[in-house]
């Protein structure tokens, strides 16, 4: 089903690409890894304060002692999202400004990005490598997030003691696990086809196996779940190469939306994986 509605939204897409063509109307559309997501119109309104607080990120675990600067990273963020296809105009870089503090011991900065949807792609970007160095990209404490909480965790979250001053979360979304559990990813009902669960599979050898190598992708199936309590239709088993790759997979799509449902992405024990999930297949 959501191969025949990305269809849908293609058709959607070369329809509006059509009629921008013309130079009136029409959306432009991105792809977020599952799905094709219409882009918001930036110009609707010409105060560029009124959007500022929710194009601030957070940066942290910054590597000033290998000698990254504002110019540099900037450069290698507005690159990385270009070649991702994250910016609105690969020509154009969105990173608007770029801070870093620099007193003693501190390792935080922060960025601002020109439009708010190019600032949700970036967040996609946590623990992208700059000189070696994971660095963290979180929404800032006094910034209201459409996406809430990733993982359970508040993103943006202050140190105690240090008042305003904006920390790395205590937490983030860190696999346990080479195994991925989707919860009930597909709602099985009785109009639920074969087609359907070959469409899950492909979409999700598709979507998480750009940010991480899988090894194996199970979707339960009634069948499955007959006389088996440990198992629910619809939920879907991510077996991933490492515990690395299950992370990144975890951090780029756990956020985002599958047919038009939240997506709750937790690691699922490999022994247990192995002994009681994986024989079912």
């Amino acid at each position: 089903r959501e191969k025949r509605r990305r269809k849908q939204q293609q058709q959607v897409v070369n329809k509006n690409r059509k009629a921008g063509e013309g130079g009136v109307g029409g959306q432009s559309m991105f792809w977020d890894g599952f799905q094709w997501v219409p882009r918001a119109d930036t110009g609707i309104s010409n105060d560029i304060n009124a959007s500022r607080k929710n194009r601030r990120l957070y940066l942290g675990n910054l590597p000033y002692h290998l000698g990254v600067t504002e110019d540099s990273f900037s450069k290698q963020l507005y690159e990385t999202m270009r070649d991702r296809g994250m910016c609105n105009d690969p020509n154009q870089n969105p990173v608007l400004h770029v801070w870093f503090a620099r007193d003693k011991g501190a390792n935080y900065g922060f960025c601002e990005i020109s439009s708010q949807e190019e600032t949700e792609r970036a967040l996609q970007l946590d623990g992208v490598l700059v000189l070696g160095v994971p660095v963290s990209i979180k929404r800032p404490n006094d910034a209201v997030s459409p996406l809430g909480m990733i993982g359970g965790v508040p993103v943006g979250m202050q140190m105690p003691g240090q008042g305003g001053m904006l920390a790395l979360p205590s937490a983030q979304v860190s696999a346990t696990s080479p195994i991925i559990r989707i919860d009930e990813i597909l709602k099985v009902d009785e109009k639920t086809t074969q087609d359907d669960y070959t469409d899950v599979k492909e979409d999700m050898q598709e979507g998480c196996g750009a940010h991480g190598k899988l090894i194996m992708v199970a979707i339960v199936r009634p069948e499955h779940a007959k006389g088996n309590a440990t198992v629910k239709p619809g939920d879907v088993y991510l077996q991933c190469a490492t515990t690395d790759d299950a992370t990144k997979i975890m951090r780029a799509m756990g956020h985002r939306k599958y047919d038009g449902r939240q997506i709750s992405m937790t690691s699922y024990e490999e022994s247990k994986f192995n002994t009681e999930i994986k024989p079912l297949f």
